[in-house]
Formats: C-alpha cells, structure tokens, sequence
C-alpha cells in the first residue's frame, strides 16, 4: 500500500513536469516566430531606409550632372530612379507597421522631389544658370533629408537589436528551465521504475 502511494506521487509528478515541459517548448516556439516577425517587419522598414537614401543620392547626382555637363543622358537616370523611389514610397505609406518617423521624412522627400522637378522645368526653358541657383538651395534640404535618413535608420538598427537581445535572453532562460525539468523527469522516472520493479518483502504467516 505504501509503495503504491509513492507511485502515484511520483506518477503524478511526472504528468505535471510533462505538461510543464511541453508549456515551455510552446513558449520557445511563439519567441521563435516573435524573432522571425522582429527580422520580418523591422527589418524591412530597415532595408526601405537603405533604398530611399541610394535613390536620393543618385537623384541629387543626376541633377548635378545635369546642370554641370548639359548631358541629357542624366535626366534618364534622374526619372528612372524618380520613378522606383515613388514606386517604394507608395509602398511603405500603405504599410501599417511604417513608423511616423519615416512617413514624416517621405512627405519631407516628396517636397524635395517638387524643388527638384521645378529644376527640371528650369532647365527645359534653356537658363541653365537659373536652374543652377535654384538646385543650389535645395542642397541643405537634401543635406538634412539624408542626415535624417541616417539617424533613423541608426535608431532602427539600434531598436532591432535591443529587441533580439532581450528575446535571446528569454529563449536562454527558457532552455535552462527545460533542461532542469528534463533531468527532473529523467530522475522521476528512474524513481518510478525502482518503486515499480523493486521486489516485495515477503510477509511472514
């Protein structure tokens, strides 16, 4: 009869440190996607950033080029690197997941691009020197679009980082509670099989 009580302890013990068990591993598995949705969604917004400072850069340089040689060939670039950069822009203002910071810097960039485009018009007329001077008050804004862009993309990273950092620890705590309840378990069941296994004592008659 004693040997049956402790079976049924023991027993019950190692049902609960199942369950437990297979609680944490439900526990690693929702961190797992928590971290694949932090690389997914921050992640994204981070190589957005990277993308709009490449099409700024090469925007201001056709420009540059533009008004410096008188080469047409640098209106082709400026378009076709104006129209990717709308094409991205839409994309990241239907997101719902883009931050405020980022959609305030692209209603920034959409006014730059509107200086740029009365250069542009400028330039059409024939006054090179005109569209010159006017290109030239742009580069402060551009200047401080792109400035912006850094900052935020260097918060970005630094915010993804902290994220990961703070979900890896959780994954480590997870890991070691999981091995000090599968030892546990381990030496339940050997504590079960010995009550289960152990020979009788004989009773007297």
């Amino acid at each position: 009869m004693f040997q049956r009580k402790w079976l049924a302890l023991f027993g019950a013990l190692a049902v609960l440190l199942v369950l437990v068990i297979a609680s944490f591993i439900v526990q690693l598995r929702n961190t797992n996607e928590r971290i694949e949705a932090i690389h997914g969604e921050r992640l994204d917004s981070y190589q957005a950033i990277e993308e709009i400072m490449y099409y700024n850069l090469e925007r201001a340089n056709a420009i540059r080029g533009l008004l410096a040689y008188n080469d047409r060939r640098f209106l082709e670039a400026y378009y076709s690197m104006s129209q990717r950069a709308k094409e991205l822009k839409a994309s990241i203002a239907s997101d719902p997941n883009t931050p405020s910071s980022l959609l305030d810097l692209l209603y920034r960039d959409g006014i730059w691009e509107q200086e740029a485009d009365r250069v542009l018009v400028i330039y059409e007329t024939g006054d090179i020197d005109e569209a010159t001077a006017v290109a030239e008050t742009m580069t402060d804004q551009r200047q401080t679009i792109l400035e912006d862009l850094r900052s935020l993309k260097k918060m970005q990273y630094n915010d993804i980082r902290k994220q990961l950092t703070a979900t890896q620890r959780e994954i480590n705590l997870a890991i070691q509670v999981l091995l000090s309840l599968s030892i546990l378990l381990v030496a339940t069941f050997i504590i079960l099989l010995f009550l289960m296994f152990k020979p009788r004592k004989k009773t007297d008659h």
